[in-house]
């Protein structure tokens, strides 16, 4: 007879991020917490899309964060917007790390977005004016904080 109440070789949640999970950090993950991280680097990774075909994109990593992020439009456009169309002035920026309810095919969901809190140093100016944040970036359990300094640096 089959005991089903035998619970010692159930998986685990983290059993199963690391089964079915995306190697890219992804809205779900972040959730509703606020990261405060550097672009640590930028590359480009050709990507399997879900109508079959490949599509090169950026894969943004940083430096206070485990998984690497896939640079779509939304996130694209600010980051050009502050920091400028070359993206190797983009290392070194401070960013913040949220999500916000956003549609995607028709239904609606949350999006990974992230906004420039401080320009690398050495930076030139963008062409458009960075605008001011309204509210200060609010620190959460697990922000590195204002006072985080890069390894690198």
């Amino acid at each position: 007879m089959i005991d089903f109440d035998d619970h010692s070789e159930t998986p685990t949640e983290a059993d199963l991020d690391a089964c079915y999970g995306s190697k890219f950090l992804t809205a779900t993950e972040l959730g509703n917490r606020k990261i405060r991280t550097k672009i640590a680097r930028i590359r480009k990774q050709t990507l399997q899309q879900q109508g079959g075909g490949t599509r090169t994109k950026f894969i943004v990593s940083f430096t206070a964060v485990d998984k690497e992020m896939v640079l779509n439009v939304t996130n694209k456009i600010v980051l050009v917007d502050t920091l400028g169309r070359n993206p190797t002035d983009w290392i070194g920026a401070q960013v913040g790390l949220f999500t916000e309810p956003t549609v995607m095919a028709g239904k609606a969901t949350k999006g990974l977005r992230l906004r420039v809190l401080n320009k690398p140093s050495g930076t030139a100016p963008a062409s458009k004016p960075v605008p001011k944040p309204d509210l200060p970036w609010p620190d959460e359990t697990g922000d590195p904080g204002p006072e985080f300094i890069d390894a690198a640096e």
